[in-house]
């Protein structure tokens, strides 16, 4: 029989199992909802809570800020400038590039100063010179035809007697190029700077110094600029260069004087065109000029930089008995045969050397009498003579500030090209030149003329040994300031070089290059 109290604890056993086995149960399946506790009803199953909301997508990204393409890339043709400044050329075109025009021109103002040797000639007057004044115009007509007109206003008719006048003394570079292949081929026609020596081929905008040297300018090409054909072109990776033509071989302004035509031609290599960066712009060449006189015009006078005239190719005869004094002077006639060499050596478009050489024969000349200034005829009794010799020059330079991207390669001239509408900020430049040269040269007359009075005035040996300093300040290739400083020193036989000791001369040039 059972005790109350063990009643009441089975009563309050049981119900106490019965909780624990359901919280077991409860925690080996979570998801079965806890029992009941004692008598309470059992809570009402929770409902799913909904899923969240997305994250809000995020913002797109900034678009980058890159500089705006250059207006040529930027802009078809027909809505780029029609006129203005590109890369400091003036230019004026059509809007489908079939018309472009260059108008441009070239002003050097100068002063000479001179200073010689007592007793040696008096040297021309210290003074101002108008050098040069050009109007210019140059352009393409369609993508294969250029041109170029000019006149020089500072620029007279030579004097002296000539067998033909000069045809119009004012023009200079006027030539039509027909250009199919780019710079690969250009045939030009017309009278532009012959092509012998690279610096007769370099505009006189872009020279080291203010005039070419006297290898050149005196005794190479006196004429600078001939008459005639030619055809000339470069790679396009500036390996080679040539040039090849057909002139009269009179000079500037001159018709054909004789019915003779002269042979001209230049090329270089780059050998180092595949080698350092530096190194690929060397250039070694060489130049011919072959022709053939008939009593043609007179040998040229040669002059220093400054114009102090050192051989005359005329002298006045006193020594004639009781008749007037005449006049006689030296002409072409006969072979006429020039070779040259060039090295041009920039190094990383911020120094460099060059070097050029030039071998000379003309034989036989005529002496001409002259006087009065009559039509030249030969003098009775004379059989002419021969000039022969060799000049040569070296020259450094360096851009202590810039370099010569400013003023570009010398010696090719190609035609200027619209190619895109570019801004290019004007670049400073400063440009230190030393330049040595020698010429040697021998004026022989043959038995007959060497007889005549006065011949000693031209016949002999001339030494000419040149010392010139230089310095170029640039404000874009359009201004340029100049100073050269140049030492003379001068011997020989012939009876006016004797005369001659030292001299020199300080020149001083302000140019605008449009």
């Amino acid at each position: 029989m059972k005790t109350p109290s063990a009643s009441r604890f089975v009563a309050c056993l049981v119900p106490t199992l019965s909780l624990l086995s359901a919280s077991a149960a409860a925690m080996q399946d979570p998801s079965a909802p806890p029992p009941p506790v004692g008598d309470q009803p059992a809570p009402a199953p929770i409902e799913a809570m909904p899923p969240p909301p997305p994250p809000p997508p995020p913002p797109p990204p900034a678009p980058a800020m890159l500089p705006p393409p250059p207006l040529a890339e930027a802009a078809p043709a027909s809505t780029q400038p029609l006129a203005g400044f590109s890369d400091q050329t003036a230019f004026l075109r059509s809007p489908d590039n079939e018309f472009v025009l260059f108008p441009n021109g070239r002003l050097h103002s100068d002063f000479y100063a001179f200073k010689t040797d007592s007793g040696a000639p008096k040297p021309p007057n210290n003074s101002f010179v108008l050098r040069r004044a050009r109007a210019e115009l140059a352009g393409w007509i369609g993508p294969w035809f250029y041109f170029s007109i000019a006149g020089d206003f500072a620029v007279g008719a030579p004097a002296g007697a000539n067998p033909i006048a000069q045809t119009n003394s004012a023009t200079t570079d006027d030539f039509v190029a027909i250009a199919p292949h780019g710079d690969l081929a250009i045939l030009q026609v017309g009278q532009y700077d012959a092509p012998f020596t690279p610096e007769n081929r370099t505009s006189d905008k872009y020279f080291d110094f203010i005039e070419r040297s006297i290898t050149v300018r005196a005794f190479g090409i006196p004429s600078n600029k001939e008459q005639g054909a030619m055809v000339h072109g470069i790679l396009p990776n500036k390996a080679f260069y040539y040039s090849l033509g057909v002139f009269n071989g009179d000079g500037q302004n001159y018709r054909n004087v004789d019915n003779k035509f002269d042979l001209m031609g230049r090329g270089w290599v780059a050998p180092l065109f595949l080698g350092p960066e530096i190194l690929r712009s060397v250039t070694v060449g060489g130049s011919f000029w072959l022709g053939y006189r008939t009593n043609a015009l007179p040998v040229p006078t040669q002059t220093t930089m400054g114009g102090y005239a050192f051989l005359t190719p005329r002298w006045n005869n006193a020594a004639m008995g009781t008749t007037a004094a005449s006049t006689y002077e030296l002409h072409q006639s006969r072979d006429m045969q020039l070779y040259a060499f060039e090295v041009n050596a920039p190094i990383a478009h911020k120094y460099g050397a060059r070097w050029e050489l030039v071998w000379k024969r003309q034989m036989p000349f005529n002496v001409d009498d002259v006087t009065g200034g009559k039509t030249p005829t030969p003098v009775p009794g004379s059989d002419g003579g021969k000039v022969d010799g060799y000049s040569t020059y070296v020259e450094g330079w360096i851009w202590a500030i810039g370099d010569d991207k400013i003023v570009g390669d010398p010696g090719l001239q190609l035609p200027g090209r619209f190619k895109k509408f570019g801004v290019k900020p004007p670049q400073p430049g400063l440009m230190i030149a030393a330049r040595f040269e020698h010429l040697n040269e021998t004026v022989t007359m043959y038995p007959m003329s060497a007889t005549l009075p006065g011949v000693a005035n031209v016949a002999g040996v001339t030494k000419v040994t040149s010392f010139q300093l230089g310095a170029n300040y640039w404000h874009s290739r359009r201004f340029r300031g100049s100073f050269n400083y140049v030492l003379n020193s001068f011997s020989g036989d012939n009876v006016n070089i004797v005369k001659l000791k030292t001299e020199q001369e300080f020149l001083f040039r302000l140019a605008i290059a449009l």
